[in-house]
């Protein structure tokens, strides 16, 4: 029997390779070449002032994600734009679906996103992130064809019933009722007024805006959630929290902030 040798390299940050005497030795320097020619990269990522942040698909949550009319950008698009101004970081989006992008927020390869901790059971955003100032207050209502807002006045009055949700949106009371995800906003609104459900969850904006490109008629009945939206950034990159922060508040100050939302006829209220 041929005796086996085993050697150990450390590589980087206590990372160690186990090298058998048998490999040939052109496929050992290949090896070896190619772990540290990648490490440069990596660190290169790490040490730079830029942020890869969660625009999610490139459909849906008009007037935030995407805007109103085809030549808009969304609300969120031109926040990061400011924001990137008065900070010194630059901003790169990356438009994955939600699951993908949560599963990417937690592992770091993505930096930040936007939520509302509201939207989370007990305002539990995650260990693994810290949070911005707030930008603007959000609301959620659970929505209704028109004439049967009565029928759900309470938010407990859709609890054990199918409610129109979106899929891999994040609704802290969802072990309460029936999910019946459908793949957007559109669709969730389409759905409502087609009857294939009688109730769904939708932010304000966002269900007004569907309802009208549809001629829906809807109403809004309970609501549902409220807080304030902001920015959940991971905590491998809070170093970069303290710019962020000055920057929201320099364009709340200035009232560019304010200019944005009138610009989108959001109603809400900056705090």
């Amino acid at each position: 029997m041929q005796e086996r040798f085993e050697y150990t390299i450390d590589v980087h940050d206590n990372t160690k390779l186990k090298i058998m005497k048998k490999i040939p030795i052109y496929f050992l320097m290949l090896f070896i070449f190619s772990v540290f020619s990648v490490t440069p990269v990596v660190l290169a990522r790490d040490s730079a002032t830029t942020l890869h942040f969660d625009l999610g698909e490139n459909t849906g949550w008009a007037p935030y994600r995407t805007g109103k009319t085809p030549n808009q950008d969304g609300i969120l698009s031109e926040l990061v734009v400011l924001i990137e101004k008065h900070s010194a970081i630059t901003f790169t989006a990356v438009n994955w679906p939600m699951k993908r992008a949560e599963f990417a927020l937690v592992k770091g390869i993505v930096d930040f996103d936007f939520i509302c901790t509201a939207w989370f059971p007990g305002g539990t955003y995650g260990r693994n992130f810290v949070i911005s100032e707030p930008l603007f207050a959000i609301k959620e209502y659970v929505i209704t064809l028109k004439g049967n807002k009565h029928l759900f006045p309470t938010l407990e009055s859709i609890y054990t019933m199918p409610i129109g949700t979106i899929a891999g949106y994040f609704y802290f009371d969802d072990y309460q009722f029936t999910r019946v995800d459908f793949s957007d906003e559109e669709s969730l609104i389409k759905a409502l007024k087609y009857k294939r459900v009688q109730a769904v969850i939708l932010e304000y904006e966002a269900a007004k805006h569907w309802a009208e490109i549809l001629q829906a008629e809807i109403e809004m009945a309970a609501l549902h959630s409220t807080g304030n939206l902001l920015i959940r950034l991971n905590k491998a990159k809070q170093q970069q929290l303290p710019a962020i922060n000055a920057a929201i508040k320099k364009i709340k100050k200035t009232g560019q902030l304010k200019e944005i939302l009138d610009k989108y006829d959001v109603e809400t209220q900056i705090f």
